[in-house]
């Protein structure tokens, strides 16, 4: 079922959550990783704003799957990744 769900190739930072577009079955959906998600992965758990920006990519590769559950789940955007789905 994920294999419908394409995503932008940019993501961005705004100093709170990444944010990137992903297309599932033709909807647009905006997914937000926020702060407090991204401290939740390891080795990401005390970095900085900017280092966050930098490794942005990264960040969101390794939470990649997570976001495809959470948009399979919901269907529907904006879809924001919370600390809990990581643990589901």
């Amino acid at each position: 079922m994920s294999a419908e769900i394409q995503f932008d190739p940019e993501i961005q930072w705004d100093g709170n959550s990444l944010s990137v577009w992903a297309v599932n079955n033709g909807d647009r959906i905006l997914c937000r990783i926020p702060r407090a998600t991204i401290h939740g992965v390891p080795p990401f758990s005390d970095v900085l704003g900017r280092e966050i920006a930098r490794d942005r990519l990264e960040i969101f590769d390794r939470l990649r799957p997570a976001i495809i559950a959470k948009i399979v789940r919901e269907r529907r955007g904006p879809i924001e990744l919370r600390p809990t789905d990581l643990t589901e």
